[in-house]
């Protein structure tokens, strides 16, 4: 029997009240846990849905789907969400920031030591203040172009599109790092979100292009 709103809301009686599908409630003292079994690979496994009244009935029966959609395309819901998880925490911290940084340190030998400090304070005092915790994965042209015109407003005028430039060699420098993407690419392709990243950073490059 189906659960109801009403009951998961009152009960406290200890145990597992089953919703189908392999999903039910788990009551303990401590609280109740959404929980969903499954079969992968001839093995008995468990995959964890959340915690009411955190995630509701409805939140957790599309998950459950969710999971039964992976189960059906040959894939084990534990490892993607660990997977989409990882690579969640792997692109929140390729900041811009953190990505422009690493761009500085590895083209500093390609300007003189004059121009790499004029444009390190660039970077510091025009663009990470507004920008520079966003991760660059998720990042849109009018993020940047957002950033670029308080400079304007300042009246650095001379200097902004000197600046467009250097966010768009970022941003090519992010395309490139192969090293890293692929490996934040395996995880997001697996969570389905891998082509739409891709697009963004490609798309952002087309962006910034009439402007460097």
């Amino acid at each position: 029997m189906a659960l109801t709103d009403t009951f998961v809301k009152q009960t406290k009686d200890a145990g597992k009240h089953f919703d189908g599908g392999g999903m039910y409630l788990h009551v303990k003292p401590a609280g109740k846990y959404w929980r969903m079994d499954y079969r992968f690979s001839g093995k008995a496994k468990t995959l964890a849905l959340g915690t009411y009244p955190e995630v509701s009935l409805l939140k957790a029966r599309q998950r459950r789907d969710k999971a039964r959609e992976l189960l059906a395309e040959g894939l084990d819901p534990s490892a993607e969400k660990k997977a989409a998880k990882q690579a969640g925490i792997a692109a929140a911290a390729n900041t811009f920031e953190v990505v422009a940084r690493e761009w500085l340190d590895k083209t500093k030998n390609d300007r003189m030591a004059s121009t790499h400090t004029k444009v390190t304070t660039w970077l510091e005092k025009d663009v990470f203040p507004f920008i520079g915790k966003m991760p660059i994965s998720t990042m849109g042209p009018r993020d940047v172009l957002g950033a670029l015109r308080h400079m304007e407003g300042r009246g650095a005028l001379d200097s902004v599109q000197r600046v467009k430039q250097i966010c768009g060699q970022v941003f090519r420098y992010a395309v490139g790092r192969r090293s890293r993407w692929m490996g934040i690419g395996a995880g997001l392709r697996r969570a389905g979100v891998c082509a739409g990243t891709r697009a963004r950073s490609g798309g952002l490059v087309k962006a910034l292009r009439p402007i460097w």
